[in-house]
C-alpha cells in the first residue's frame, strides 16, 4: 500500500463532508422551481451560485452551477492523486471533454449560435487561468467556441487527446452523420484509452479494473439500441475490451428488449418498461447507471486507503450532478412522479 492514501483518504473524506444526502434532495424535490436555486443556495453550491446569479438567467444557470460545483470538486481531488495513480483518471475525466467537443461540433454544423454552448460546457469556471487540472481549460473551449468554421475547431482541437482521431475525419466531414461517425470513433477511443492507461498500482484496483469493463458494456449495449432504433445500415462499432458476449449484442440487435434484458448482468426491469413505452433510451441508460453504481460504489467506499475511494467520490460527485439536473428537470418541466423517478439516480443507488 501506498503510504501517500493515507494522507489522500483524509482529504477526501473532509471534501466528501460537502456532498450532498439523500434527505437534501427530497428535500429540493419537494420545494419546486421557484425555491431551487434559493434552497440549493443554502449547500455547498453558494458559492458558484453567488458567482454566477448575475452572469446566466434560468434555466442555463442551473445547467452552469451544476456542471462547475461537479468539476471544483473532481480538480480538488485530482490534486491529491499520487503521481503514478493519475493517467488512469485522467483518461476517466476525459469524458466531459468529449461531451464538450460534441456540443461544440454540433452547434457548428448545424449553425446554431455558439456562443449559447458556452452555458452548457462541463466545466469549472471558478479555476483560474492556467491551473493544471488534466482537463481542457475554460478558456481553451473558448478558443475552440471562437473557431469560424467546423475545420477550424477540428484543427484547433487536434492538439488534444482526441485530436488524431477527428484529423482523421476533417476531410469527409460534411453533414451531422458524417459528425456522428466523427464522434463514434472518438467514443470508442475513450474506452480503450480507459483500459489502456489502467495499471495495478497498490494491488488491489480489481474492482475499479471490472466497473470500467462494465461501463464498455454499457456503452455497447446503448450503442447496439441505437443502431437498432435508428435503423443505422453498415456495421455495429463496438468498444473493445468488454464482458458481453456477441450473443448478448446480436439478442438486442434482432429481439425486444424483453428478451434480451436477461443477456445482461443489470437489474433493469422497470427502466426496459419505461423505454418500451417512451423509446427514450434515457430511462434505459440511467438505470443501467444506477445498478453499476449501486454495486460499485460501496466496494469503493469501503477500500479507503486506495485509488478505488478516489473514484468513490468522483462518482458520488457524478451522481449529486446527475440528481440535481433530474430534480431541476422534472420540476422545470412538470414531468409526471413516476417517469421522474426513473431519472433520478437514488431510485437506483443508496447514498
Amino acid at each position: 500500500m501506498d503510504s501517500v492514501y493515507a494522507g489522500t483518504y483524509g482529504k477526501l473524506k473532509a471534501l466528501a463532508q460537502d456532498l450532498l444526502q439523500r434527505d437534501v434532495f427530497d428535500e429540493l424535490d419537494r420545494k419546486g422551481k421557484d425555491e431551487f436555486i434559493p434552497a440549493l443556495s443554502n449547500t455547498s453550491y453558494k458559492d458558484e451560485i453567488s458567482s454566477f446569479y448575475s452572469q446566466y438567467k434560468l434555466p442555463e444557470l442551473v445547467e452552469v452551477v451544476l456542471n462547475s460545483h461537479m468539476m471544483r470538486n473532481i480538480q480538488n481531488a485530482v490534486k491529491l492523486l499520487p503521481t503514478g495513480s493519475r493517467p488512469v483518471v485522467e483518461a476517466y475525466i476525459g469524458k466531459w471533454d468529449l461531451d464538450n467537443i460534441r456540443l461544440i461540433l454540433y452547434s457548428k454544423i448545424r449553425n446554431f449560435d455558439v456562443s449559447g454552448a458556452d452555458s452548457f460546457l462541463v466545466v469549472d469556471r471558478t479555476m483560474p487561468v492556467s491551473t493544471y487540472s488534466g482537463f481542457i481549460t475554460k478558456e481553451e473551449y473558448a478558443n475552440l467556441i471562437a473557431q469560424r468554421s467546423l475545420e477550424d475547431v477540428i484543427e484547433a482541437a487536434s492538439k488534444y487527446w482526441y485530436g488524431t482521431k477527428l484529423m482523421e475525419a476533417i476531410n469527409s466531414i460534411k453533414s451531422i452523420a458524417d459528425v456522428d461517425k466523427a464522434l463514434l470513433r472518438l467514443e470508442i477511443a475513450y474506452y480503450e484509452n480507459l483500459l489502456d492507461k489502467f495499471r495495478f498500482y497498490n494491488g488491489d484496483e480489481g474492482p475499479l479494473y471490472r466497473f470500467f469493463k462494465e461501463l464498455i458494456d454499457i456503452r455497447n449495449i446503448t450503442t447496439a439500441i441505437r443502431f437498432r432504433q435508428n435503423h443505422v445500415e453498415g456495421n455495429l462499432d463496438l468498444a473493445k475490451g468488454g464482458n458481453l458476449q456477441n450473443e448478448a449484442i446480436n439478442a438486442i440487435l434482432t429481439s425486444p428488449p424483453s428478451e434480451w434484458k436477461a443477456k445482461i448482468v443489470y437489474k433493469v426491469d422497470t427502466a426496459v418498461k419505461m423505454y418500451e413505452e417512451s423509446k427514450l433510451l434515457s430511462f434505459l441508460g440511467t438505470g443501467m447507471l444506477g445498478d453499476l453504481y449501486s454495486r460499485y460504489l460501496p466496494v469503493f467506499r469501503s477500500n479507503a486507503l486506495s485509488l478505488d475511494y478516489l473514484f468513490y467520490f468522483i462518482i458520488r460527485s457524478e451522481i449529486e450532478r446527475k440528481e440535481l439536473m433530474a430534480i431541476w428537470f422534472k420540476n422545470y418541466n412538470n414531468i409526471p412522479e413516476d417517469k421522474a423517478k426513473l431519472i433520478r439516480m437514488t431510485s437506483y443507488v443508496n447514498i
